[in-house]
């Protein structure tokens, strides 16, 4: 199975906006090339957070006859909404991943909304979260989760590609996260280094793609 990362981010290296979400930093073209990476994957992973500060349409819409990815929701405390995009526009019915504190509360909102499996755990471990995913059969996963689930699978050693789009905006508050956010730095980040595979040009955007 291989896990690719795809994050948008500012001229000053930034992924949110001091309010702590995204909208409007983004062009057609980046909207574009979003369906064209999750055109290419069997599975689409979504933190909360992502689904209740951005309520992301999960649905491809450049492409209309591509079957859409399966969204794996990673929820480790709480529960969610159940009018979000992500329960009303899939092909498929979501995938909650839970812990065993939070199950409860997920039953009780989502039993008749999605698939709920819940971690022997009060966190949810990456690895155990990729091997889900590997036993269920998906082949190509794709993480549009936000920096500090980014930076989660990438401690593990879990992630094989990262796709990133740079914008033109500076915001400059500091502050602010990158694509991998933690209090600590990753492992031997000096050591393991990006082997740049792609990269082109659309309007005022840049579309990077590097592979470990």
């Amino acid at each position: 199975m291989k896990l690719s990362i795809n994050m948008a981010m500012t001229l000053d290296g930034k992924v949110v906006r001091p309010d702590g979400r995204w909208h409007g930093l983004t062009s057609k073209d980046d909207k574009h090339q979003m369906d064209v990476y999750r055109s290419q994957s069997d599975a689409l992973i979504i933190g909360k957070n992502s689904i209740i500060n951005d309520n992301p349409i999960v649905k491809i819409r450049a492409f209309p006859n591509v079957l859409n990815p399966r969204p794996v929701i990673l929820v480790r405390k709480g529960s969610l909404p159940i009018n979000k995009h992500v329960f009303e526009e899939s092909d498929h019915i979501p995938l909650v991943i839970c812990t065993k504190t939070n199950l409860k509360e997920i039953k009780t909102d989502l039993e008749n909304r999605a698939e709920i499996f819940a971690l022997d755990s009060e966190d949810i471990d990456p690895k155990k979260v990729t091997g889900i995913l590997k036993r269920k059969g998906y082949k190509n996963v794709l993480l549009e989760g936000g920096p500090k689930l980014n930076f989660s699978f990438l401690e593990g050693d879990l992630v094989d590609r990262v796709y990133i789009t740079i914008v033109p905006y500076i915001i400059g508050k500091n502050g602010l996260p990158g694509i991998a956010d933690q209090s600590s730095e990753l492992p031997k980040f000096d050591q393991n280094s990006w082997r740049l595979t792609s990269s082109s040009t659309k309007g005022n955007e840049v579309f990077l793609t590097y592979e470990k």
